[in-house]
C-alpha cells in the first residue's frame, strides 16, 4: 500500500504532506477532520524487509508513548493497523528542533538560552523514566523547541520499557553514535542514566558548538564514548555548569546524577543564578555609562482647598506610617515602595 497526499486513514485522518522518510517508516503532516486539528502520522513503510519485526517495534513505541502525558513529551493520540500497516497518530509539533537551532547558531549557544530547553527535556525524561520507559535516542533532532521556548520530546521509536518483552537482541547497539552512552555502545541494557548521558552530550554540544567525540565511522565514534576521556569544556563556560555537565558524561552510570529530575533542578538553579548575574551586570553598565536611572516621586496626600480637609484614607495613611506615601515611577508604571 503506497501512501499519497489526500488519502484518508481510518476515514478520519487526511495525509497532507510527507515530512520525513526513514529506514523504518515515513512521517506525514495530517489533519484530523473530526476534531479539526493538524496531526503527525507515522506510518510503517511497506517496501521494507522484516516487516513483522518492525511492526512489533511500532506497537512497542505506541505502548511506551501511550501513558506519557506531559507538556514536554509529544502526545500519542491513537494507534491503528490496516492491511499490515501500522499508523501512529501523534501531536503535530510545528517547531524547529534543537539540531536546527544549533545549525543556525553555528557555534556555542548562550547558556541562558540553552538551559531552559535542557531543563524541560530533563523533566520530560523523568516522567518517561517514572513509567519505566527509556528513550535510548536522546539527541537534538528529537528535541523540538517552539518559538516561545516550549520543548517537546519526540520519537520513542527505539525506546525500551521495563514492562515490555525484549525486542532487540542482547548485545545489539541501539541509539545514535554521536550521542550514545558507553553502556549502550557496548550492547548493555540502557537505564535512565543512559538518557542522562545522551542529554549531557546535547548540553556539551550546545555549550561548545561541537560534539565531544568525532570519528570516521559511527563505530569509531561509539568506541570513543567508551574509551576516550571527555575533552574539557571551554574555560569561558560557568564553572558549576561545566562541572555538572561533565558529571552527566561520566563513563560509569553510577557516577552520573541520580535521576533526570535532579538534572532539571540543578540546571534550573544554575539558569536562575546566571540570569541574576546578567541583571546585575546590566544595572552596573547603566550606572557606569552615565544613563539616567529611573526617578522616584514622593506624592503628598490630596488637600481640598475648599474645605481645608484631607480625605480620610489619606489621614489614615499618615497615621499608620511615620512618612508620606511614596511611589516609584518606572517605565510609565507606579508601585508602592
Amino acid at each position: 500500500m503506497r501512501l499519497i497526499e489526500g488519502q484518508l486513514i481510518r476515514r478520519r485522518y487526511r495525509l497532507d504532506s510527507r515530512l520525513a522518510q526513514g529506514g523504518m517508516g515515513e512521517v506525514w503532516k495530517g489533519y484530523d477532520i473530526q476534531l479539526g486539528r493538524p496531526v503527525a502520522i507515522k506510518a510503517l513503510r511497506t517496501d521494507t524487509t522484516n516487516q513483522e519485526s518492525k511492526l512489533r517495534r511500532l506497537r512497542a513505541e505506541a505502548r511506551n508513548s501511550a501513558n506519557l502525558a506531559h507538556p514536554n513529551i509529544a502526545a500519542l493520540f491513537e494507534y491503528y493497523e490496516h492491511d499490515g500497516i501500522g499508523f501512529l497518530i501523534m501531536e503535530y509539533v510545528p517547531s524547529k528542533s534543537l539540531a536546527d537551532l544549533f545549525h543556525e547558531i553555528d557555534g556555542p549557544m548562550e547558556p541562558t538560552q540553552l538551559l531552559p530547553a535542557l531543563v524541560q527535556t530533563a523533566r520530560g525524561l523523568f516522567v518517561a523514566h517514572s513509567h519505566g520507559v527509556i528513550h535510548r535516542d536522546v539527541k537534538p533532532a528529537n528535541i523540538m523547541v517552539s518559538a516561545n521556548g516550549e520543548v517537546k520530546i519526540t520519537d520513542f521509536g527505539v525506546s525500551y520499557s521495563t514492562n515490555q518483552e525484549q525486542i532487540t537482541q542482547d548485545g545489539m547497539v541501539v541509539g545514535t553514535a554521536q550521542y550514545i552512552s558507553p553502556e549502550q555502545a557496548q550492547g548493555q541494557h540502557a537505564t535512565p542514566q543512559s538518557d542522562i548521558y545522551s542529554l549531557g552530550v546535547v548540553a556539551y554540544e550546545g555549550l561548545c558548538g561541537h560534539r565531544p567525540f568525532t570519528g570516521a565511522t559511527p563505530v569509531d565514534i561509539a568506541a570513543a564514548h567508551v574509551n576516550n576521556p571527555v575533552p574539557p569544556l571551554p574555560a569561558t563556560v560557568d564553572f558549576q555548569l561545566s562541572q555538572f555537565v561533565m558529571s552527566m558524561l561520566a563513563k560509569d552510570p553510577l557516577d552520573r546524577p541520580q535521576d533526570a529530575l535532579t538534572v532539571a533542578r540543578v540546571l534550573s538553579r544554575i539558569e536562575r543564578r546566571l540570569l541574576d548575574q546578567q541583571t546585575i551586570a546590566v544595572d552596573a553598565t547603566m550606572v557606569t555609562s552615565g544613563k539616567r536611572v529611573p526617578r522616584r516621586v514622593a506624592s503628598a496626600p490630596h488637600h481640598d482647598p475648599a474645605t481645608n480637609t484631607i480625605p480620610p484614607f489619606a489621614q489614615a495613611a499618615q497615621t499608620d506610617s511615620p512618612r508620606h506615601n511614596h511611589f516609584a515611577v518606572q517605565g510609565g508604571r507606579s508601585s508602592n515602595e
